[in-house]
């Protein structure tokens, strides 16, 4: 019991204390450990939390294709998915690339014109300054391609070989092809991970659209408020926003200010009089005050949607992140004097 509750209560008593003072305390020593070891065994613990949370993944995506559950047929597609992206970041490089030295002055124009055309340059002349600036330097021209596979590479260097004296194949090295183009890695994650992303949350984009409707019908002011935001922010932030005429957009301002005013009027007859008042009022204000020309910004839903950005927006995720440091504060106070005992299971 003592080993089991109270030695790991005590270790991250101690560790948190110390890392709480160590803020706070002029000693290389224990600011060493705060700003260096402690992030270093943070890092550590995700790693590992990362690798249980992939075999988890794969262990319910798996029972589920041996049960047969509904819909295995797209756990299938998650393994084979994992599996491929493992190979693509641990296991195949894929960034081929070729250098070149030793050429002729001769040749170098159609060697250009070669490097330009596989690399979908307009300007054989700007490659040609650069082999030109490795010879100068004595150093080997490196093509500014990855190739995925070597056949692909050699298949482009027996275009080369009567041109160069030496050509080579070489590989980047491991870690950092998964950030350069070309590699496997990144042609996964640029030609399906992203597609599908975007494709995800264009349709996304819908079902928020019907879920705000559902969740912020006009029932009281706040509700109300969600509602006309969430209407102006969807239509300022698609091109078509900025081509709603100014009475589209007065017309939505009156209806804004008449749905925040209706909880307070009681009688229907008088919110559809104010209602068709202010619209009527507002185009013939903006026909004899010439706005066709040049609308106030006020109507322009862009400007408003800007402006909901810059300030209600930015006010209330302070608040939320207000709010959620004192969660962290508070949750790290009781963890650390005893008090909240559920890492240890209780």
């Amino acid at each position: 019991m003592f080993l089991k509750r109270h030695v790991p209560l005590l270790i991250v008593i101690g560790v948190g204390l110390l890392t709480l003072f160590g803020h706070f305390i002029q000693y290389k020593s224990i600011q060493d450990f705060v700003n260096n070891d402690a992030m270093q065994w943070f890092d550590i613990i995700a790693s590992f939390a990362i690798f249980l949370g992939a075999l988890n993944m794969l262990k319910l995506q798996v029972i589920k294709i041996i049960k047969k559950q509904k819909n295995w047929q797209y756990s299938i597609l998650a393994v084979a998915g994992f599996a491929f992206v493992i190979f693509a970041g641990f296991f195949y490089r894929g960034a081929n690339f070729i250098t070149i030295s030793g050429f002729e002055n001769d040749k170098l124009p159609e060697l250009s014109s070669i490097i330009a055309e596989e690399l979908n340059e307009d300007s054989p002349y700007f490659i040609q300054t650069k082999i030109l600036a490795s010879q100068t330097e004595n150093t080997e021209y490196e093509i500014d391609k990855r190739f995925l596979t070597a056949g692909a590479a050699k298949r482009f260097m027996e275009k080369l070989t009567p041109y160069v004296e030496n050509i080579n194949l070489e590989a980047k090295i491991w870690g950092s092809h998964v950030l350069m183009e070309g590699s496997l890695f990144y042609w996964i994650f640029f030609y399906i991970k992203t597609p599908l992303e975007l494709a995800m949350f264009s349709l996304l984009a819908f079902f928020v659209a019907s879920a705000s409707y559902r969740a912020f019908r006009i029932r009281n002011f706040e509700a109300t408020l969600l509602l006309i935001a969430g209407i102006i922010l969807m239509l300022g932030r698609v091109p078509i926003g900025g081509l709603i005429p100014w009475w589209v957009g007065s017309t939505i301002f009156i209806l804004g200010i008449c749905a925040i005013a209706a909880p307070f009027i009681r009688g229907r007859k008088i919110l559809v009089g104010m209602v068709g008042g202010g619209i009527i009022f507002s185009i013939i204000m903006g026909t004899l005050m010439g706005w066709n020309q040049n609308p106030p910004s006020i109507f322009s839903i862009p400007v408003i949607q800007d402006w909901i950005f810059a300030y209600p927006t930015v006010a209330g995720s302070r608040a939320l992140k207000i709010g959620i440091g004192l969660g962290i504060v508070a949750t790290s106070f009781r963890i650390i004097i005893g008090l909240d005992r559920s890492f240890l299971g209780e």
